[in-house]
């Protein structure tokens, strides 16, 4: 059933008076929040014939109305007043991102972490899958006879590090010459290009140090695939334990779900591209239930097929979305644009 003009205003202010307070509403204050331009009585019957289409429940008999999942889909979807953010506020997240903005990983964790602090929601990312990336530099350090700290830097400008121990003494003209073959053999190749069967084809070249240098050959093997693969940062899991929206039951549950990082990643390369809102009740998991979540991408380059991650926000129903949104959005503009300029792919 389409709603009429007046319905669309009543449940429109219903929503923003409840964003704000999160009490339910009652027909005196909608009076005042529509400047008195409807009678109370012709409000109560509009909250009736509201309520009877699913937009409002009312959780006690004598309280006012609640909006529900359906009311908050309708205006996310088309009453949801556009907002801009300020200049002030852009100045204010660039500059915060601008200090980070040579380190890839501490980029992307950083906004994440500051989306979380300024919502009050739990705040989630991922970086961007880059098995095109290369190899730009190697590194072995002895730190003690028997181990030795691998440092591997990507063209994405990743820097990725592992202690890989030995089960003899390696002297410092073994590591010299691992350092060596490990440069010679993967600097400038693709992450994509580099397979089990080339890191064994290595091992047989060092002769016989192969067996010896093999723990330090199998962290290397190890580095480069979580360097191709994308990886999910999730901040400001307490802030949804300190919301009264969640009941402590219910924010467990969203908490151990949040936890499972391998669904939480299949759900967010599931979601389709651009921003978009899922609410908790739209979501196949019920451990969702009572929560949303706001998505968008941030884009590396301008080719034909940029490479993306995705960020975004998961807080309550009553999330203030004309807020957020904006909010976010201007985050993902911000940190595609910085990891742009660091990798070189400005358009």
């Amino acid at each position: 059933m389409e709603l009429g003009e007046r319905k669309l205003k009543i449940l429109a202010a219903i929503i923003e008076s409840y964003i704000r307070t999160g009490e339910p509403v009652g027909s005196k204050a909608l009076t005042s929040a529509l400047d008195n331009a409807v009678s109370s009585a012709t409000i109560r019957n509009e909250m009736a014939e509201l309520a009877n289409l699913g937009y409002l429940d009312q959780p006690h008999t004598s309280a006012g109305r609640v909006p529900t999942a359906a009311a908050f889909r309708l205006y996310i979807d088309r009453l949801m007043p556009r907002k801009s953010l300020s200049d002030g506020v852009k100045k204010q997240i660039d500059e915060l991102l601008a200090s980070f903005a040579g380190d890839p990983d501490r980029l992307v964790s950083e906004a994440s972490q500051a989306l979380a602090d300024v919502s009050g929601c739990a705040a989630v990312t991922t970086t961007p899958s880059l098995p095109s990336s290369s190899v730009r530099r190697i590194e072995i350090m002895r730190v003690s006879p028997r181990a030795a700290a691998l440092l591997m830097m990507t063209g994405a400008g990743a820097l990725r590090s592992r202690i890989c121990r030995f089960d003899f003494d390696v002297d410092d003209q073994v590591m010299e010459q691992l350092s060596k073959a490990l440069s010679d053999a993967f600097s400038g190749a693709a992450l994509a290009d580099i397979g089990l069967s080339q890191v064994q084809h290595l091992m047989v070249e060092l002769g016989e140090n192969g067996l010896r240098c093999a723990p330090a050959l199998t962290c290397f093997y190890e580095l480069v695939q979580e360097s191709a693969e994308a990886e999910v940062l999730l901040t400001g899991q307490l802030n949804l334990l300190r919301h009264p929206d969640f009941e402590l039951t219910r924010a467990r549950e969203l908490l151990s779900f949040l936890s499972r990082r391998e669904q939480l990643m299949n759900m967010l390369a599931a979601s389709p591209a651009g921003l978009h809102v899922v609410l908790g009740s739209e979501s196949p998991r019920p451990e969702l239930e009572g929560s949303s979540i706001i998505l968008t991408q941030y884009t590396l380059g301008s080719s034909s097929q940029p490479t993306a991650g995705s960020i975004g926000l998961i807080g309550p129903l009553r999330m203030n979305y004309s807020e957020a949104i904006p909010r976010l959005e201007y985050f993902a503009k911000a940190v595609g644009r910085l990891l742009s300029e660091l990798l070189g792919e400005e358009g």
